[in-house]
């Protein structure tokens, strides 16, 4: 089993504050900020007054498969990706009205290029209505950029390549967000997968799940307002060595974080442009400070987040979404990646629901 990364470049020296990252991550896990009673989450955050998407309207796709062929940061499972995924949910799902970007079309306007990637995704919100299925899958290298608002959990934009990057740019998380979930209607569902590096948030959306052995949620309302902190502590340390690092963030849980409420006016602004009445679910194959592999399973190129998707969803049988996660990181495992694959919602779920769309 041959294995890349789903990145080549280093984006705004991403590394110098990897360390960093890591280190007020393991806090937040040390502190048991992570939530292990799903269903007492769920009801405390009033999940069952969201409006679910029944998902019996009209059904649209949008797959993006980029092997950057014959350029530095050329990839291999890209597209195989697109065609593997696209096989398999528009035959047990029904999405029949479905638009492909690939690199290795020839018609201009199917290229990956930034434009078309935002034209595509206004093609596929265009007219959503409550009760519709849309579906986002993207399979290409994920970056980061430095964060331009102080909306980022870690400073940091997430963002996806376009085939043009060098000329064109990053699309960051907020332009995604822009096209892909702010036109959407109270009880339409968009269920988005990104097999790419820094992957976890790049939707933007306020509840993170994930599953290291347990299924776990947090706010990342919470997790915000604890790297702000770090950041003004640790100050002018960002490079240096983690040791370092954990000794300057002691004080970091002293009480002047208030877990339960957030008054800073840019962490309100924040909260308030992740929140959204669609119903928005989204799959990604890392976390924000991690890598996704780009590998040769059964000598087929291959993403990992797409590959443990098939794997599972092939399987003749319902799935709830706490199962869902649970085999995806139990595939993952089992190929060796360490990357921890995260679901994000823009409202708490009831993780005990069949997964459908």
């Amino acid at each position: 089993m041959g294995r890349g990364r789903r990145y080549n470049i280093n984006f705004d020296n991403y590394q110098r504050k990897q360390n960093f990252n890591n280190t007020v991550n393991q806090k937040i896990r040390d502190q048991n900020l992570w939530i292990r009673d799903l269903d007492r989450f769920y009801q405390e955050k009033g999940g069952d007054r969201c409006v679910r998407s029944a998902c019996n309207g009209n059904k649209k796709a949008l797959f993006i498969g980029i092997n950057y062929k014959g350029t530095k940061a050329e990839l291999r499972g890209c597209i195989n990706d697109v065609r593997n995924v696209s096989e398999l949910f528009c035959r047990k799902y029904n999405f029949n009205n479905c638009l492909y970007l690939t690199d290795e079309q020839q018609d201009p306007e199917k290229k990956p290029t930034y434009n078309n990637i935002i034209e595509g995704m206004k093609w596929l919100v265009q007219g959503a209505k409550q009760g519709d299925s849309l579906f986002f899958h993207y399979s290409g290298h994920g970056g980061t950029s430095r964060d331009s608002d102080s909306d980022e959990v870690d400073g940091f934009d997430e963002t996806i390549l376009p085939l043009d990057y060098e000329t064109a740019g990053q699309i960051i998380d907020d332009v995604i967000y822009e096209n892909l979930v702010t036109p959407l209607p109270q009880g339409c569902r968009l269920t988005a997968i990104f097999d790419s590096c820094h992957s976890g948030t790049v939707l933007d959306l306020p509840y993170t799940y994930q599953c290291d052995g347990n299924v776990e949620v947090i706010e990342n309302d919470v997790r915000k307002e604890i790297f702000k902190k770090a950041l003004g502590i640790v100050g002018s340390l960002i490079q240096g060595d983690q040791a370092a690092i954990a000794s300057s963030l002691l004080g970091l849980f002293d009480g002047s974080i208030n877990f339960n409420s957030t008054s800073n006016t840019n962490n309100q602004a924040a909260i308030k442009k992740r929140r959204h009445d669609a119903d928005v679910i989204q799959f990604s194959g890392c976390m924000d400070n991690q890598t996704s592999a780009d590998a040769k399973i059964n000598n087929v190129s291959t993403g990992a987040m797409s590959y443990a998707l098939i794997t599972i969803l092939s399987q003749n049988r319902d799935f709830t979404y706490t199962e869902l996660l649970t085999e995806i990181r139990k595939i993952m495992k089992q190929k060796n990646f360490k990357q921890i694959p995260q679901l994000s919602t823009s409202h708490p779920m009831n993780m005990n629901e069949k997964f459908f769309m």
